[in-house]
């Protein structure tokens, strides 16, 4: 799976006829641009630039002709603002960024840009491997200041350069720091002129993202004027075209939520939509400033919705994943709004980008404009492996009565009855598994896996997103029981049914989902391995060494560290200190540099599990490595381990159990 190029985000051009898409591959990202109506262009196999550079976050112009994108230098340095003709080819570097691009605007009009960057040395989340940003070597020494690694608004004219050979593109762009003074800026939306609606807080950390406000931001003079203290997290700003209101969608944490409507004029209001779930994009019509249009999740599927007048209409639901650069569903439109354009993958159907109409006979049938990676056509053994391999939809009950779902692969002939079973856990915990063509968290084990003859159980336990934001706050003051009571029920489901072979099974999570699967090794017998991959596991340490400490644990009410009751409840809750099982083979795999959960929990972990000594444990720490692995020989040495540990101590024809006198 690591060598597959696939699109990421898709741009469609404001006429409708063009498609710039983002490609990643095992060489970096590229853009393509692609026909709507094209036959869908094969995906490119090395980067187009001669240095090797990589580009991406493609922007179009009005003109539907140009399109703005960010070019990463081949030696560490600020990232380039670039100009595209994208039918001459023609390229023009508008301005060195000082900063990583983390979004990227252009005014309705085409005259003005705006950049949201993050400083050198600016921590980042775990959707950004947990790594500071770096424009060119790390200093020596690495200097923390409280004032320091700020994301702000960077804004700059966009003129033409009145070139004679009748070049389209912009001339060269001063870019000017825009503030705001003192916040820090998570995202924004922006349509032109003086106001940009933002969520800000004060602390420049991740941990600030946790607390951030909406505000409205003067681009003239910096001012700001707050809008929306939320309960939880807030992200997917919007903004009319009339400019007089704005939508945020507000969830917890990696945030899937209600959207709200809120006025930008004297009567400030917030008005939350009800029947609206599991929002993740939207957009105000180009042309009527009373419709909403969103996309998001629905179970392990995704949905696209329109609010009008406070009433909600689904327009298009499917089993599939529609998602853009965040990896999330989301849309990009043309001007009129008649054309939508996104990236659509599906059990059995690689990711290609797609375009689809939003009215008339044909709305939502999608279109693709690229071709699969020829590797995904299973052209290699790997990946017809691949095309055995069967998503099915899971439903049980927990304990309590509440239901619970997820999605069950599995490879039909490679072994008749019931199997060993593989339970894989999702970070977050406010992620989710999805009906996608390769589920690739968890060091993208889980297809793998089914396809050696396991039965693998994704589960949406309580915490997840796709069920509404009650249903991702349920876990809210109970993380680790009633979420791990419903992965519990599910194993013990599966058996009754006669699909998972008893005594057989394993537990493997990511982050999250690793707490979740070392707290089932500590706490219970009910698995006989268990893979813990970048987790937190002592919740008090990890309060005062995470960039995200200070604001995750207390987003889920995990405990306060700055009180003697907080601290008792942050290690009550932790792997580190819990008891009721120990019989549980632990094989622990972290990134040395993963700045969300630091290698010292791991390290953590691992000591306390070796000197209990009830049960085998090792722990690998991988060099350079993030809060997800990146490095293809890495990622290949911890499937690797993964497989051989779960082969060790839960396929059918491993060891008995090991006893609590075994040495590790």
């Amino acid at each position: 799976m690591s060598e597959l190029t696939v699109p990421s985000d898709s741009r469609i051009s404001p006429d409708g006829r063009s498609v710039a898409v983002t490609v990643l591959g095992p060489w970096g990202a590229d853009v393509v641009i692609a026909p709507a109506d094209g036959p869908g262009i094969p995906l490119p196999t090395a980067p187009s630039d001669p240095a090797g550079r990589s580009r991406h976050t493609p922007r179009w112009l009005p003109d539907s002709r140009t399109v703005l994108l960010v070019t990463e230098p081949v030696q560490p340095g600020p990232p380039l603002l670039t100009a595209w003709d994208t039918r001459t080819g023609a390229r023009r570097e508008l301005a060195a960024v000082p900063g990583a691009v983390e979004e990227l605007y252009v005014s309705d009009d085409g005259t003005e840009i705006l950049v949201l960057a993050a400083d050198d040395g600016a921590e980042r989340d775990g959707m950004n491997l947990g790594l500071p940003v770096r424009l060119g070597p790390a200093p020596a020494p690495v200097s923390h200041h409280p004032d320091t690694g700020w994301r702000r608004l960077l804004h700059g004219p966009l003129r033409a350069a009145g070139d004679p050979d009748g070049s389209v593109l912009p001339a060269p762009v001063g870019l000017r720091d825009a503030g705001p003074a003192g916040l820090t800026v998570w995202n924004a939306a922006w349509r032109g002129g003086r106001t940009v609606v933002a969520t800000a807080s004060e602390d420049p950390l991740p941990a600030g993202y946790y607390h951030a406000r909406l505000v409205r931001i003067d681009l003239a003079d910096g001012r700001t004027v707050a809008l929306h203290e939320p309960r939880g997290q807030l992200a997917a700003p919007a903004l009319s075209p009339d400019g007089h209101r704005a939508a945020i969608a507000e969830g917890i944490s990696i945030v899937a939520g209600r959207p709200l409507l809120v006025g930008l004029g004297d009567d400030a209001t917030v008005k939350e939509i009800p029947g609206a779930e599991d929002v993740t994009w939207a957009q105000f019509h180009p042309h009527d400033a009373d419709r909403l249009l969103t996309a998001g999740w629905s179970g392990t599927g995704s949905r696209v919705a329109e609010i009008r007048a406070g009433a909600v209409t689904v327009l298009h639901e499917e089993q599939a994943v529609l998602s853009g650069a965040g990896a999330q569903p989301a849309l990009s439109l043309s001007a009129d709004g008649l054309t939508a354009a996104t990236v659509r993958e599906a059990p059995g159907e690689p990711p290609r980008a797609v375009v689809a109409p939003t009215a008339g006979p044909d709305a939502w049938t999608w279109r693709p404009v690229t071709a699969p990676d020829p590797a995904a056509a299973h052209q290699d053994g790997g990946h017809r492996d691949l095309a055995r391999v069967r998503t099915r939809q899971a439903a049980w009950a927990a304990t309590d009565g509440t239901p619970v779902h997820g999605l069950l692969l599995d490879a039909p002939g490679t072994a008749p009855g019931a199997r060993p079973l593989a339970v894989v856990l999702h970070g977050g915990p406010s992620w989710q598994w999805s009906a996608g063509y390769a589920p690739a968290d968890v060091l993208g084990l889980a297809p793998a896996l089914a396809a050696a003859g396991w039965l693998v159980l994704l589960p949406n336990p309580r915490g997840s997103s796709g069920y509404g934001l009650d249903h991702a706050r349920a876990v809210v003051g109970a993380c680790g029981d009633v979420d791990l009571d419903d992965i519990l029920s599910g194993v013990a489901h599966l058996v009754a049914q006669g699909e998972a072979l008893p005594g057989h099974s394993a537990v493997l999570g990511h982050s999250y989902g690793g707490f979740l699967a070392a707290l089932a090794a500590a706490r219970t017998d009910a698995f006989r391995a268990a893979v813990v991959v970048s987790a937190p596991t002592d919740w008090l340490s990890f309060a005062h060494t995470s960039v995200i400490g200070g604001g995750y644990e207390e987003t889920y009410a995990l405990g306060d560290a700055r009180t003697p009751e907080g601290r008792t409840a942050l290690l009550a809750r932790s792997p580190l200190f819990a008891d009721g099982g120990g019989t549980t083979p632990v094989l622990v795999l972290h990134g040395e540099h993963d700045r969300i959960t630091p290698p010292g929990q791991a390290h953590e972990l691992y000591r306390a599990l070796a000197r209990r000594a009830t049960a085998p444990v090792e722990l690998h720490v991988y060099p350079s490595e993030g809060h997800e692995f990146t490095g293809p020989a890495h990622l290949l040495d911890a499937t690797a381990r993964a497989e051989r540990w779960l082969a060790r101590y839960a396929a059918p024809e491993a060891t008995p159990r090991h006893g609590r006198k075994e040495t590790p």
